[in-house]
């Protein structure tokens, strides 16, 4: 059960007139906004009740102590047989971070289409950092050209399933146009040795990744450019009908966090005010949760066995101390990256606010919300480490991570590191394999197709008292082995199982960071998807 607290009380008090999207008879309509009379009338309101609010502290405080305890939720015990180990197990991929395609560096040559990356990824010394010397030609890997090579070593790691994503930019180059022949058929040879050699594909519709056409005409900013994308992810699934696993999108909140961060492109100016930049993030995930019901209904009218999920990054952040600095932060980034769509999954009210910046509101009425089975055919959870956040005295100790990630000034740090004694991955969140139960617990609250399409480990790591990341690949082996092992004592079937990435120079870190990695081997061997067959 959900409560209001004083402060919650006090940050609903100072956010913006709300815009709401209305939801009648099957259809998402217009989204509600208050004239210039009804802001003002709001924002004097507001006001005078957050005065209100803050002169009654003490004793809100003291009521908020004395009743939370009858306020907290009984937890539920349940009995479950013991399930079996998931049957499709194997990697997960971007074609665009692995092969680049849609861009000038594509692997895959004579491809037509650009994505929104290819222009993001000119500018390096502003955009994307590297070592000396990096170039993408050397980084990018064509696997669709002859695809033979690259599934045997899929079959040599004991590999069921695949994931990987389809590059909307080539597949159709052009707003309006055609599949473009040479790419489909280029998918088309990859999916059918996939299935000929007993590894199921899954697909992913939208990776982080648009066309530069989709990306000009306003992105998911835009309420009329959601048809563009159904009807692209409706005309793939056709196109490939043997396909039966589809995923809508890949980590809608994490791609609209990054926006904001100016990490990805950025549907705004590049330099726009933050206030501007997280009401852009609420409205592009709201647009796009709308595109993936709209699409979740058409392939539901078709009675097929295909079917469409979504993957969600399980992205809750922890804290060193705990103080109040701390959890102000971690509130907010788990109010980004994790809450509004996780909420939305459960009851079909979807809620991004943020003081004085956005305060965005959707909800499907809950007999259509039901009726259409919460629009989820399956789940897909991402789930790695939690980053820590740190922020206060340091004691002149210095904290690991990425310079970008964590500052440690003479007496103060702050940013994502770890505990003391601890490790960090070079792509942010700290070494520490644990967790995964309550995930599991929180994902199948919203359905029992779940399906883990993410997971894994960095390499290249730095421990608590090093100056630098190093390569660890017995330290990568244990993190993964130690979840593998909670994985296997889950009480719930688990649908799939997905590590990122196959190829160790494909890993995410080096494709968000573009820092040194070793391009030869394999993220892990082939015992450890072997040790869960049967």
């Amino acid at each position: 059960m959900n409560r209001l607290n004083t402060w919650t009380r006090i940050e609903q008090f100072l956010l913006p007139p709300p815009e709401i999207l209305g939801f009648e008879n099957g259809e998402f309509k217009e989204i509600k906004k208050y004239t210039t009379t009804e802001k003002f009338v709001y924002c004097v309101k507001h006001f005078f009740l957050v005065i209100a609010l803050v002169i009654a502290i003490p004793f809100t405080v003291t009521y908020d102590y004395c009743t939370q305890k009858s306020f907290a939720e009984p937890k539920q015990e349940h009995s479950f047989s013991k399930p079996s180990f998931p049957k499709e197990r194997g990697f997960a991929t971007s074609m665009f971070q692995t092969a680049g395609l849609g861009t000038k560096w594509s692997a895959v040559p004579d491809l037509e289409g650009e994505c929104d990356w290819n222009p993001w990824m000119v500018n390096d010394s502003k955009h994307i950092k590297h070592e000396p010397g990096f170039g993408y030609k050397d980084f990018f890997t064509d696997i669709l050209t002859d695809p033979d090579p690259y599934i045997q070593m899929l079959k040599d790691h004991y590999v069921t399933a695949h994931r990987f994503s389809l590059e909307w930019s080539v597949i159709q180059p052009e707003d309006g146009g055609k599949f473009n022949a040479k790419a489909v058929g280029l998918y088309r040879n990859f999916i059918d040795k996939l299935l000929n050699a007993q590894i199921k594909p899954h697909i992913t519709l939208c990776h982080f990744v648009v066309p530069n056409w989709f990306y000009k005409k306003g992105n998911f900013q835009k309420r009329e450019n959601v048809k563009d994308y159904v009807n692209f992810a409706v005309t793939a699934m056709e196109t490939f009908p043997e396909v039966k696993d589809w995923w809508s999108f890949n980590e809608l909140g994490v791609k609209a966090f990054q926006q904001t961060r100016e990490v990805y492109p950025t549907d705004l100016p590049e330099g726009s005010p933050l206030s501007s930049r997280v009401h852009a993030a609420g409205i592009s995930t709201l647009n796009m949760l709308i595109a993936h019901c709209e699409l979740h209904t058409k392939i539901a009218r078709k009675k097929n066995d295909q079917k469409i999920g979504v993957t969600h990054q399980w992205l809750k952040f922890d804290m060193a101390k705990g103080n109040w600095l701390e959890r102000t932060i971690t509130y907010i980034f788990t109010n980004f990256t994790l809450n509004p769509v996780c909420q939305f999954f459960k009851d079909g009210s979807y809620s991004f606010q943020f003081p004085f910046m956005a305060n965005i509101q959707f909800q499907i009425p809950k007999k259509e919300f039901e009726k259409n089975g919460k629009f989820l055919m399956r789940l897909g959870v991402q789930a790695y480490p939690q980053p820590m956040i740190k922020m206060g005295l340091n004691g002149g100790k210095t904290y690991p991570g990425l310079p970008s990630a964590i500052h440690n000034l003479p007496l103060f740090s702050f940013g994502s590191t770890c505990e003391e004694n601890g490790t960090v991955m070079r792509f942010g969140p700290r070494w520490k394999a644990e967790g995964m139960k309550e995930i599991l617990d929180e994902a199948f609250e919203l359905t029992d197709q779940v399906y883990i399409t993410e997971f894994g480990s960095d390499a290249m790591v730095q421990k608590w008292g090093e100056t630098e990341f190093k390569q660890d690949d017995q330290a990568q082996a244990d993190y993964l082995g130690q979840l593998f092992a909670q994985i296997k004592k889950y009480p719930r079937q688990i649908q799939g199982l997905f590590c990122w990435s196959d190829l160790r120079r494909q890993m995410e870190s080096r494709l968000c960071n573009f820092f040194g990695l070793d391009a030869s081997g394999y993220l892990f061997s082939g015992a450890l998807f072997k040790s869960g067959r049967g």
